[in-house]
């Protein structure tokens, strides 16, 4: 039989978002220590260490000299919880599709509705990454391309979608397009897809980080 542990409570007096490293880590903390003693959930308790040593990198970069490097810091953390390994394959698993898996997760066992408390309190930060054309997939097209040439068109209609997604609750869709968006900026900063310094296209990252 497995021995049984005392958990903390299910809410957390977190306090809202965003929140300090410092926070995060005392609102683990009992659960890592107990977690620990009972000899449970070890691969979880690696992951959070991980990210949290990340997102305490990402807050240590100056946020008027170093998006770049804040942001990627802030998706390695984020990589850290939800990226999986295929024993099948011996390679790791496609990264939108574990992504995608963990924000389902995420949002089943969100019973106390953060994420949507969240997604209201921000709804027009939320909804400037769409606004955003630097955002858009199709601005980097070939400028020729029909859906190229017009070039504002896109980010008003994804902005639009994603007002009336909010009203009607439907959080999970928008996180997701969220995500989507931050992890365009993301590969681009990555996979050498831009310039390194600030410039127009990355204005995005003082919103997103």
């Amino acid at each position: 039989m497995a021995p049984r542990i005392r958990r903390p409570p299910a809410t957390d007096s977190w306090g809202g978002a965003p929140l300090d490293i410092d926070r995060l880590r005392r609102l683990w903390k009992p659960r890592r220590d107990a977690y620990a003693r009972a000899l449970l959930y070890e691969p979880v308790r690696i992951r959070i260490h991980r990210a949290l040593t990340w997102l305490e990198h990402a807050e240590r970069c100056d946020p008027s000299r170093d998006l770049d490097a804040r942001l990627v810091a802030q998706w390695v953390a984020l990589n850290s919880l939800y990226g999986r390994w295929d024993a099948r394959t011996g390679a790791p698993r496609g990264d939108r599709e574990c992504l995608r898996e963990f924000t389902d997760q995420i949002l089943l066992h969100d019973h106390d509705g953060l994420v949507p408390a969240v997604l209201q309190a921000h709804a027009k930060l939320a909804v400037s990454l769409f606004e955003d054309r630097y955002l858009c997939r199709h601005f980097w097209e070939e400028p020729s391309a029909p859906r190229g040439r017009d070039r504002n068109r896109g980010p008003l209609h994804a902005a639009e979608m994603a007002k009336a997604q909010l009203r009607e609750g439907r959080h999970g869709v928008v996180l997701a397009r969220i995500l989507d968006r931050v992890h365009f900026v993301r590969n681009q900063l990555v996979h050498g897809g831009s310039t390194y310094g600030p410039c127009a296209a990355r204005r995005p990252c003082s919103i997103i980080s």
